[in-house]
């Protein structure tokens, strides 16, 4: 039973993740550096996003929203773990890449943040288990294609 429940708040935050992507214009690198920041909870938060990974060096400076940008893309396509977190605010799904990278989905399926993790993925989960429930995922192919898809175009920039 929790089982279905938490793949279903998985489905529906992939869903309007995927509907959220209608506000991404990719025919150009600098109309898609324009509309990224739509697919962020907070649209400013992506700009102090992107300084606070130059600084960490979780990205190049050279470039750094493209790259960060991209990276976030990558790690959507490519990830290899998935977790469901149900948080006393809300849920979201966790998606890691490499065991290093990391993209936080909200429930509105806008991007919570991304970022490297400072710490091995076991130790970050435990942390997060401390006050929240945490169900692993599975790979939804719609998603996964939909993604890989956009990493196609996106990685040409």
């Amino acid at each position: 039973m929790k089982k279905n429940r938490f793949e279903r708040i998985q489905k529906t935050i992939e869903d309007r993740f995927i509907k959220n992507l209608e506000m991404l214009d990719i025919s150009s690198k600098e109309r898609f550096l324009e509309t990224f920041p739509n697919l962020w909870k907070k649209k400013k938060r992506f700009e102090e996003h992107v300084l606070k990974r130059v600084k960490m060096k979780h990205i190049i400076s050279s470039n750094p929203k493209l790259s960060y940008a991209r990276k976030i893309i990558n790690v959507l396509s490519d990830a290899e773990d998935i977790y469901i977190e149900k948080k006393k605010s809300g849920v979201q799904v966790d998606y890691v890449w490499k065991r290093n990278w990391i993209v936080i989905i909200g429930e509105n399926g806008k991007i919570e943040t991304a970022y490297k993790l400072e710490t091995d993925l076991q130790t970050f989960l435990e942390r997060h288990k401390i006050k929240n429930e945490i169900y692993r995922g599975r790979i939804n192919e719609k998603f996964r294609k939909t993604v890989e898809s956009l990493w196609n175009r996106v990685e040409l920039f």
